[in-house]
């Protein structure tokens, strides 16, 4: 996960004018405790799961993501 930025100083958040809505989503995401939480028991459950749809139908309609599992 990446560092948190200082949002009280305008020069930490500069580079994100360009962002598109999708990156302003998962800036919003990774700073959430408990979506971060759920993807690491999330991570736990389906490691053997190769290719797969990852995610749970409610995980999917709480935070609107869906992952496929690589290796």
């Amino acid at each position: 996960m990446s560092q948190r930025r200082d949002w009280s100083d305008p020069e930490a958040w500069a580079d994100m004018l360009s962002y598109e809505p999708a990156d302003f989503a998962v800036e919003y995401l990774v700073r959430n405790e408990e979506f971060v939480a759920e993807c690491r028991a999330l991570l736990e459950r389906v490691k053997a799961r190769h290719g797969e749809l990852i995610g749970t139908t409610k995980f999917v309609a709480r935070w609107g993501a869906r992952f496929h599992h690589r290796r």
